[in-house]
């Protein structure tokens, strides 16, 4: 990624820290009221209405550019399994591999719950310690 996106991801970024931050500061400054989420958050600062303008785009930049790197990072690591694995077969576009992480990922979403994944974490589990012992 290059040009102004990267600007705009980086400035949502450290926006997104700082009102986390503020979060944190305000957690219950008023009485009664708890500051949870960001566009709660930016309802008190900025009123009902305008809040909601100010702080939604900005975690929705964020998101969108958070989800297009992991899916392509994911992508390129399937990819690179695929080739370690099986060197001689024909070799497949990442964008094919970007496609299969992506329907992995929807298929996971239909979940109801995250217990209901309790076998994809235990094998993340297992990964992770053989990647940190090799």
């Amino acid at each position: 990624m290059r040009g102004p996106g990267v600007v705009v991801l980086i400035l949502s970024w450290i926006i997104t820290l700082y009102t986390l931050w503020q979060m944190v500061e305000m957690h219950e400054m008023v009485p009664g009221k708890r500051f949870d989420r960001y566009h709660e958050l930016g309802q008190h600062a900025f009123g009902d209405k305008l809040g909601l303008w100010i702080v939604v785009p900005q975690q929705l930049v964020v998101v969108v550019g958070v989800n297009i790197v992991y899916m392509v990072t994911g992508g390129k690591s399937l990819k690179k399994f695929h080739d370690v694995v099986c060197p001689d077969c024909k070799n497949i576009k990442v964008t094919y591999f970007i496609m299969i992480f992506a329907s992995l990922h929807f298929v996971l979403s239909q979940l109801p719950n995250f217990n209901s994944i309790s076998g994809v974490s235990l094998a993340a589990a297992v990964m992770s310690g053989i990647y940190s012992s090799l």
